[in-house]
């Protein structure tokens, strides 16, 4: 009997060693304990320092850089401590060197000075291809941690989306008008009523991309190979920041194009431009 009380009090140790060590346990590097968030949904375009605020910034996105609307996710660190950077001022300019000549896209910077969910998100609408040495992120932080600022930039590839989500039209009717369209919803198109959304800008220098906000945009969807359109479509509005948002409906699979006409003071400005998008 003193035999096996001995060996049921050597069971109860190990058991309780054992489950001493798995609390104690120090959580992986890249557990979402010691990040700003997970990024099950993400992937990692790259990451850079911001020299003069002491930070190091890691670069996400929902897929691969492409020309037109890309939602772009930061997240920052202290680059002593590792620690996450959840608040300050930090702002994108993208970048393209041609070699001749440098020139920028529109872009859309938070205003929030916190970040959400371990993210600062911005959205960058790359007008053209290129590989990392041509395009470039130049990264800009306001450390409130610190009260350091600083920069960093980071070289990233941008592909031809296919088919193309993104546009650039000389609007004759309205002063020869330099206008990009980037195509924001569907991102997956599906039979029924879908979110539709477009981007306006003005390119008004190399540099400077100002979002347009009083125009008035007509979708009319049609599929080529059937002779058709469909029903119960939503314009879309202006909802700000040169957003438009309305509803497309696609009454079956295939091939469909979005054309758009758009207006200005109830002028027809433009109705040669449309979106290509395949339904499987």
């Amino acid at each position: 009997m003193k035999k096996i009380n001995n060996v049921l009090l050597l069971l109860a140790v190990t058991l309780i060693s054992f489950s001493c060590k798995k609390n104690n346990q120090i959580e992986p590097e890249n557990s979402t304990n010691n990040t700003n968030t997970s990024t099950t949904n993400l992937i990692k375009i790259g990451e850079t320092y911001i020299l003069g605020a002491k930070a190091k910034a890691v670069v996400y996105s929902a897929k691969a850089f492409e020309t037109g609307y890309n939602e772009v996710y930061v997240s920052l660190f202290d680059s002593v401590d590792g620690t996450p950077l959840n608040a300050g001022h930090f702002d994108i300019i993208p970048i393209m060197n041609t070699g001749s000549m440098l020139h920028s896209c529109p872009v859309e910077n938070t205003e929030d000075t916190t970040a959400t969910n371990g993210y600062f998100k911005s959205a960058v609408v790359f007008s053209m291809p290129g590989t990392s040495s041509e395009w470039s992120l130049k990264l800009t932080f306001h450390n409130h941690k610190n009260g350091f600022e600083g920069e960093g930039s980071l070289g990233v590839s941008v592909i031809a989306s296919t088919p193309s989500k993104f546009k650039s039209v000389i609007l004759s009717l309205d002063s020869n008008k330099s206008v990009f369209i980037s195509l924001v919803q569907p991102k997956n198109p599906q039979v029924g009523v879908n979110d539709f959304e477009i981007t306006l800008h003005q390119k008004t220098s190399m540099m400077s991309f100002p979002s347009i906000n009083n125009y008035s945009v007509e979708i009319v969807p049609e599929m080529p190979s059937m002779g058709h359109g469909s029903p119960n479509n939503i314009n879309p509005i202006n909802i700000g920041n040169g957003h438009y948002v309305g509803k497309v409906n696609f009454t079956m699979t295939g091939l469909w194009y979005v054309h758009l006409n758009i207006y200005k003071n109830d002028s027809l400005i433009s109705n040669d431009q449309f979106f290509e998008m395949t339904l499987q």
